[in-house]
């Protein structure tokens, strides 16, 4: 791809950051991002708020298989990448609990800040928005991360908030913003 690394030279010198907010359905990064990404813009203009759903909508992908999902998540990692070479935070919310990628995010994107949402399964039970953990406790689908697949747990991440419920989103996004000074 040299046209994607010659494109990244005329990027702004002054990085963006990247707030890889992850954890398993449920754990609740999008409102947890999207109180990050209004912290973040009242205090400046040049950023961006990413969902993994909605990314994933725009990729058109439905594959659901492990290897879709590692190329998917690294195909996080890349766009993240690309939008902070030219000066732009992102606030991300993605599951992606794989190890590979976010070596490769920590390996790649210069102010790269990993944000684990730790939810206990008994409260993502208790959760299910979606209705993902009621539906494979059925047997109805499979295919759910942290209860028929396997996750990576991550191993390094700046932050971990354990989101049992015991702190209001604002106290977790107040933590966050102490950390990262924003």
């Amino acid at each position: 791809m040299p046209e994607f690394a010659n494109a990244l030279k005329l990027y702004k010198k002054e990085k963006g950051n990247v707030y890889w907010i992850t954890g398993l359905s449920g754990a609740g990064k999008t409102t947890i991002g999207k109180l990050l990404y209004n912290r973040i813009k009242d205090k400046k203009d040049n950023v961006i708020f990413l969902d993994g759903d909605v990314l994933r909508e725009v990729y058109q992908t439905k594959d659901y298989s492990n290897e879709g999902r590692l190329n998917l998540a690294l195909q996080h990692g890349r766009l993240c990448k690309m939008l902070s070479e030219q000066g732009i935070d992102v606030v991300i919310c993605v599951i992606a609990m794989y190890d590979e990628c976010r070596q490769w995010n920590h390996d790649n994107i210069e102010n790269y800040h990993e944000i684990y949402l730790r939810v206990s399964i008994d409260e993502l039970i208790r959760r299910d928005q979606k209705q993902l953990y009621s539906r494979v406790l059925k047997k109805e689908i499979s295919n759910v991360m942290g209860m028929d697949i396997p996750f990576e747990e991550p191993k390094n991440p700046e932050v971990i908030i354990d989101n049992n419920g015991n702190e209001s989103p604002e106290q977790i996004i107040n933590k966050i913003s102490e950390k990262f000074d924003i």
